[in-house]
């Protein structure tokens, strides 16, 4: 469908947003249904003039856009596979047996987000002071000596500081536990890959808080802080940031602007002022992370990165805490997480406790997130003090343990192992896998589960299939699960990243009665900080004047979900980064004019999806301007699209649901289209 160029045009602003009440209908026919497709005229118009020099900007960003591109691009393939046998024969037959095979590993990258057409998620080199130290073979008492010298609340280290005797000179604090026998085997069988004869588990917190610097109005703040001050000289507090070094060292030389005036480094320099108060270290992800010592699990990190949202901070958060636990060892454990006996709970609030059948409270109502039948009291038997916590879970019969809030239900928001440990190792492969499942995948199930259960213990991955013919391995998954809070169904996030651990367990055969519990030493809360407002997502505003930075995240975000989504352009996946641009409506245009080339090798685009149900259901309209819009044929009838042959859906709108031409599916509105190539047939502004 074309829009002429006489169209009038309007300002950019945020999209309409369109009021109904609460339990409205959902099926075809209902005002939803029946809103029009494409953008609605404003009262005023620009000139033609004026028009066609948008045009033209937009152009000319498509054109750097594709001048950036190298296409099919380097693939997303793993730069550091396993090098001990054992545990790759074990993580084949626990996954599937092509697993670090150079076909396989080409195959499912491409398939997995495109591969890296800009080369965004091309990781830097090693820092020049640590260019000598192997950051993945560390001995378990020199990890916290590394993590407290190159901490950014003080200038860089110099190469000779991190040598190892310089680290032993000033050695941290180790759980160990001696192992012989079957205690190595962690109540495994016996192909699996065993402990080392000793368990050691460094005396280290580490926490996560990526996007901006940590806000002194968050739960972390004061937590981490009371906690670090308690623990001072027996454990080390980490903050992981993705904050770089430069900008620290910025705030130290920069002087505070004057009162009145603002000073963008004000947040950096308050961060740094409570690192230093609290003994707390700041560690710079990047360095840490390196070219030489990438994640397993870079690429989708860097990609939930590049969406800018907190939703996206929170998932790459998901694989970065498994990351930074499997190489250096320690308790990971989320930022709203209490540490102290005495801290003060919310009213009604008691660590470690749902709120009951059935409720889903407020968001910062601690576990009210979680729905559903709760089996049993809160189990509450741990160690009280976090050096005994490290000393009980090194001498367990799993020798790891992640956060059993009840008899069922088993959270990551705290993992505590030593360095190297297989269940990670696995658990990294069940996460980097998960990447190539289509999201109506996630949300299958055979039978209704409650939601924050975990799947049955005894529950096993379909059998292993072969990759490279085209089929998917067994990868964790959400099977038994359906039906989510309405306040977060459209968060696929949580299904992709933040479940692992549940498919982690059933394979292992290991139930949450089987594991330390770290109450009363660690005690549950959640704030939920990552949920968008009630009324939706606010746009993402850019820093930097260039939109092409932006628009390039926005691509590799649709690339990505045109390949998990069956050909489906996501437009609602890009919304908030768009809108945050200075020029929305030239971005919107630039973004279809260059796709169509920047798709070729991922197959031809069948629907669009261009609206989102807010959790006040409200519905969030992505409003193209006329020169996109006329990119986008929304009469096209595709043989297949994201919603052929979806029938069914739920009142909590998180399963599909699909009627004549529109697919309903998390809240979000698919219809099938097809993106007309960009050339002499469209129609473009007067004057051009």
């Amino acid at each position: 469908m074309t829009r002429t160029a006489t169209r009038p045009r309007r300002t950019p602003t945020p999209p309409a947003r369109t009021a109904e009440p609460v339990g409205s209908s959902r099926a075809a026919g209902t005002a939803e249904s029946t809103a029009p497709a494409g953008p609605t005229a404003p009262a005023e118009s620009t000139a033609p003039a004026e028009s066609a020099s948008a045009y033209a900007a937009a152009e000319e960003l498509a054109r750097r856009l594709r001048a950036l591109a190298c296409l099919p691009g380097p693939s997303a393939a793993p730069t550091a596979w396993p090098c001990d046998t054992g545990l790759l024969d074990w993580l084949r037959r626990m996954t599937y047996p092509a697993l670090y095979t150079w076909a396989a590993e080409e195959n499912l990258a491409r398939r997995w987000i495109g591969g890296d057409i800009f080369g965004s998620r091309r990781l830097s080199r090693a820092p020049e002071f640590l260019a000598g130290t192997d950051v993945r073979r560390l001995a378990p008492h020199l990890v916290a000596p590394l993590l407290r010298r190159v901490t950014m609340t003080r200038p860089a280290p110099s190469a000779a500081d991190l040598e190892p005797a310089a680290l032993a000179a000033d050695a941290g604090r180790v759980s160990t536990f001696r192992r012989d026998g079957a205690a190595r085997l962690w109540g495994q069988p016996e192909h699996t890959p065993p402990l080392p004869d000793t368990t050691a588990i460094p005396h280290v917190v580490h926490g996560i808080w990526l996007g901006r610097p940590l806000p002194e109005s968050n739960g972390f703040w004061a937590n981490y802080g009371a906690a670090a001050d308690s623990y001072a000289g027996q454990v080390d507090f980490v903050l992981w940031t993705d904050i770089p070094r430069a900008r620290f060292d910025a705030a130290r030389a920069a002087p505070p602007a004057p009162a009145g005036r603002p000073d963008p480094l004000a947040p950096v320099r308050a961060l740094l002022t409570w690192a230093d108060t609290h003994g707390i270290h700041l560690v710079s992800v990047a360095e840490l992370f390196h070219a030489n010592a990438p994640m397993t699990l870079h690429s989708p990190y860097a990609l939930e990165l590049g969406r800018g949202l907190p939703q996206g901070f929170a998932a790459a958060s998901d694989h970065l805490r498994v990351e930074v636990v499997h190489r250096f060892g320690g308790l990971y454990a989320d930022g709203d997480l209490h540490f102290l006996p005495d801290v003060a709970l919310p009213p009604d609030e008691r660590a470690d406790s749902p709120a009951g059948p059935g409720a889903e409270g407020p968001p910062g109502g601690g576990y009210r997130l979680f729905r559903g039948r709760w089996h049993g009291p809160p189990e509450a038997d741990g160690p009280a003090r976090l050096p005994e916590l490290f000393d009980r879970v090194a001498a367990s019969t799993h020798g790891f343990t992640l956060h059993a809030l009840t008899d069922e239900i088993v959270l990551n928001d705290v993992i505590l192992a030593p360095a190297g440990h297989p269940a990670l190792a696995l658990w990294l492969e069940g996460a980097r896998y998960n990447y190539l499942r289509d999201p109506r995948d996630l949300y299958a199930a055979d039978t209704p589960q409650p939601a924050g259960s975990d799947p049955p213990t005894g529950s096993e991955p379909p059998p292993p299939s072969d990759p490279e013919a085209g089929s998917e391995p067994p990868v964790a998954g959400a099977s038994g699960w359906r039906g989510e809070p309405a306040s977060w169904t459209w968060a696929v996030t949580a299904m992709r990243t933040g479940r692992v651990h549940h498919w982690l367990l059933a394979r292992l055969g290991i139930g949450a009665a089987d594991l330390v519990k770290p109450a009363p030493a660690v005690r549950g809360h959640s704030e939920l900080s990552w949920l968008p407002p009630v009324d939706g997502q606010p746009p993402v505003v850019c820093p930097d004047p260039d939109p092409l930075p932006t628009l390039v995240a926005c691509v590799d975000l649709l690339r990505w979900h045109h390949l998990s989504r069956s050909g489906d352009l996501c437009l609602t996946a890009v919304a908030p980064l768009v809108r945050g641009l200075p020029e929305p409506d030239t971005a919107w245009t630039a973004l279809l004019l260059a796709f169509g080339h920047l798709s070729t090798d991922l197959g031809p685009v069948t629907s669009v999806t261009d609206r989102r149900r807010n959790q006040d259901q409200t519905l969030d309209v992505v409003v193209l301007p006329p020169e996109a819009e006329a990119l986008l044929d929304r009469a096209a009838t595709p043989a297949t699209w994201f919603g052929s042959g979806a029938h069914s859906g739920d009142a909590e709108g998180a399963g599909p649901q699909a009627a004549g031409r529109e697919y309903w599916f998390l809240g979000e509105r698919t219809v099938p289209a097809r993106l007309l190539p960009a050339g002499p047939g469209l129609v473009r502004p007067e004057g051009r």
